[in-house]
């Protein structure tokens, strides 16, 4: 771009305010609350040459960084069995209360309530509707839960 004679030049980046300019205290207090799940900066990823004087610092400091990744992908995993086991457990409990209410059921029909078998009936076709739903559902998300696991 070509300025005419008494243009002025735009500025090509704006000046840092003093606000810009504070540091996070990430490093010096890595135990404070809300750093469990952050991620590394990008320019720690980068080739660093730990030769230095600070080798000692640097070595720690990736050594910390590893043990807290590998604690948050422990309990990943940890939380992707539990899901599991819940959702294995959702259905069970349905379907042990549909053959509950279908206990009820009969016994009141045997004691000759009708109003009260119907009603266990109902309940029991709820549950066992809840059973049938939470199946297949929970059969897509054991999919995406395994395809996750895969990775």
């Amino acid at each position: 771009m070509k300025l005419e004679p008494g243009q002025d030049q735009v500025q090509k980046y704006k000046p840092l305010l003093r606000e810009q300019l504070k540091i996070s205290t990430a490093v010096g207090d890595p135990n404070a609350r809300g750093q469990r799940n952050e991620s590394l900066a990008w320019f720690w990823s980068v080739e660093v040459d730990l030769r230095g004087p600070d080798q000692s610092w640097n070595e720690e400091f990736y050594q910390v960084h590893w043990l807290r990744a590998k604690a948050l992908w422990d309990r990943w995993r940890e939380e992707m069995l539990l899901v599991k086991l819940e959702m294995d457990w959702t259905c069970k409990f349905f379907l042990w209360k549909t053959t509950q209410w279908g206990d009820h059921m009969q016994e009141s029909l045997e004691k000759h309530l009708p109003g009260h078998g119907c009603y266990a009936g109902r309940q029991s076709q709820m549950y066992s509707l809840l059973a049938q739903d939470a199946q297949a559902a929970f059969q897509d998300l054991q999919n995406v839960l395994i395809e996750a696991g895969d990775e």
